[in-house]
């Protein structure tokens, strides 16, 4: 790509030189989009993960609180729940 450019600077084509130049432009501005949209997808997926977890966590936190409300422990109250 360079030596084309280099071969257009030289026969002294503007048009073709800021053709290039905007060709160059427009794929490094994909290029840069999709990394984004990539970026995006894996945080997309993170959060799905961390999402999933935490409700996991709760329930299960939930279900020990009402099974120790029902057995009668006073662990609850002493950890502070």
């Amino acid at each position: 790509c360079l030596v084309y450019l280099f071969h257009v600077l030289n026969t002294g084509n503007d048009n073709m030189v800021f053709l290039f130049l905007y060709v160059d432009q427009v794929v490094r501005v994909i290029v840069i989009q999709k990394t984004l949209i990539e970026h995006a997808e894996k945080l997309r997926q993170v959060k799905a993960v961390i999402f999933s977890q935490q409700r996991t966590f709760w329930n299960g936190a939930r279900r020990k609180f009402l099974r120790d409300i029902q057995e009668g422990s006073t662990e609850t109250a002493e950890v502070g729940w």
